[in-house]
């Protein structure tokens, strides 16, 4: 319970900072816009940003779930068209004979 509540209030501190920084760049590019307006589309851009960055991480989660429940060997492999080396002849078994063997006993 105390990580997460550690985590909240780093999180909350770090949305302060971001506000506060979009708030000096908005009053110095825009000097006439009052503060409430400014603060309204800083807080309406972070929000923005932050529902796109959330859905990314559970589109991405649940797809990587999604692969490993289907025999993936692992996500980050699937950028990749093979499977590493050895890998394949790690995942037959000990008795199998394999092509190249198939073809010098014929």
């Amino acid at each position: 319970m105390l990580r997460l509540q550690s985590t909240l209030s780093k999180s909350l501190i770090c949305l302060f900072a971001l506000t506060g920084i979009i708030l000096m760049f908005a009053q110095s590019a825009a000097p006439g816009v009052p503060y409430w307006k400014v603060l309204l589309y800083a807080f309406g851009i972070v929000c923005a940003l932050s529902i796109c960055l959330l859905s990314v991480i559970l589109v991405r989660a649940s797809f990587n779930q999604w692969s490993l429940r289907h025999r993936a060997i692992d996500t980050g492999w699937l950028w990749f068209n093979a499977n590493p080396p050895g890998l394949d002849a790690l995942r037959k078994p000990a008795g199998a004979v394999t092509e190249n063997k198939a073809e010098k006993i014929q």
